[in-house]
C-alpha cells in the first residue's frame, strides 16, 4: 500500500503528546524533503534510553500498532510494527548515524495539521549512501536533482 506523510499524522500527534523524541528517516523523509516517489511505510529512529523507548512504544500502541516481536527494544536494531489498517512502522533503535546527531540536526516539517521531526537532508543522504542499495542511491540522485 503506497502511503503519504498524512497517513501517519496520528502517530506524529501521539509522539508530540507523549514527548517522544524521534526522527523520520528513509523513504518518508525523502518525500518530506520534496522528492516524490512511492513509499510504503514510516521509518523512525528513537532515542536509546529505556524510558524514551517505553514512551515510544506506548504512543505507538495507543495509535493501534503492534510489534512483530516480543523482545525488549534494547536487544534489537529495528522493530517492525503494524496496525489493523495494514500501516507499517519500522522503529530503529540503532541507526547509521547516532540518534543525538539526528535529533540535533532534524527539521520540524508541517504534515497536514501535524508536525513531524524529520532527518536533515545531509544526514538523509549520508544514511542512504551508507546503505548503498540501488533504491537508496536513486533517492540520493533524486534529492540532488530535484530538491533545492
Amino acid at each position: 500500500m503506497n502511503v503519504t506523510p498524512t497517513t501517519y499524522c496520528d502517530v506524529f500527534d501521539a509522539f508530540e503528546r507523549h514527548k517522544v523524541p524521534y526522527v523520520v528517516v528513509s523513504g518518508m523523509a525523502v518525500l518530506l524533503h520534496g522528492y516524490i516517489r512511492p513509499v510504503f511505510d514510516l521509518d523512525i529512529v528513537i532515542a536509546s534510553t529505556p524510558d524514551e523507548q517505553n514512551r515510544a512504544l506506548y504512543a505507538l500502541e495507543l495509535s493501534g500498532f503492534v510489534g512483530t516481536l516480543n523482545i525488549p527494544l534494547n536487544m534489537l536494531t529495528v522493530l517492525r510494527m503494524f496496525d489493523q489498517n495494514e500501516r507499517e512502522i519500522d522503529v530503529f533503535v540503532k541507526y547509521h548515524i547516532p540518534f543525538d546527531k539526528l535529533w540535533s540536526d532534524a527539521l520540524e516539517i508541517q504534515v497536514g495539521e501535524s508536525t513531524a521531526r524529520v532527518v536533515s537532508l545531509e544526514h538523509l543522504m549520508r544514511a542512504k549512501q551508507i546503505t548503498g542499495r540501488p533504491h537508496d542511491l536513486l533517492d540520493v540522485e533524486g534529492l540532488r536533482l530535484f530538491v533545492k
